[in-house]
């Protein structure tokens, strides 16, 4: 008989975090359909009931996660929010973001795995990948884009670009990712 998990008492945001990386991981591996609460519960060495505590469900843990995941990327550059003035400048920012998406793989996956099973319009996050396209596509025209003469059409670009890029590079992992965007960017920026 396998020993149940030691149980751990921790301050409920800590508690929160953890849940939230460990479904982070589970929905990388698995997507968002293949995952029960029970599973998301055991990941953590928790009972369905200790996890419906701090997420009242499946949908509100989803769309926590995915929150999480925009609130640490919207840390990461928040210094440069300013529009930026110029092409350099939006490459720069831009490779940043990059860099950063080349360090998490899993987060890179959990978005394509999610944003691929939410083009059913009954998914969960549903809503939240409509409202982070066009939010993302404005905050591209207006801060990022904004010295391009068609920032919109740019963002659409952009956006398609690396859409398409780690979609390839998770299915083939061979493909030197910041090599494309170089080259990518190279054309891109000397509009």
């Amino acid at each position: 008989m396998t020993p149940s998990p030691v149980r751990r008492r921790l301050p409920p945001a800590e508690r929160r975090e953890e849940i939230l990386k460990a479904a982070t991981e589970l929905i990388a591996a698995s997507g968002f359909k293949g995952v029960t609460l029970e599973a998301f519960a055991a990941a953590c060495g928790m009972t369905k009931a200790g996890l419906l505590h701090h997420f009242r469900s499946r949908e509100e843990l989803l769309i926590a996660v995915l929150e999480r995941r925009d609130t640490l990327d919207l840390a990461s550059v928040a210094d440069t929010l300013e529009p930026a003035p110029d092409a350099a400048v939006a490459r720069a920012v831009m490779s940043g973001f990059v860099r950063r998406n080349l360090a998490q793989r899993s987060l890179v996956q959990l978005y394509t795995v999610l944003s691929a099973e939410a083009l059913d319009p009954a998914h969960p996050a549903h809503a939240y990948f409509r409202t982070r396209l066009s939010e993302g596509r404005a905050m591209l025209e207006c801060y990022l884009l904004a010295w391009h003469p068609r920032p919109g059409q740019a963002a659409v670009d952009l956006l398609a670009f690396l859409d398409g890029l780690q979609l390839n590079w998770l299915r083939d992992a061979g493909i030197d990712f910041l090599a494309q965007w170089e080259a990518f960017a190279d054309r891109f920026f000397a509009t």
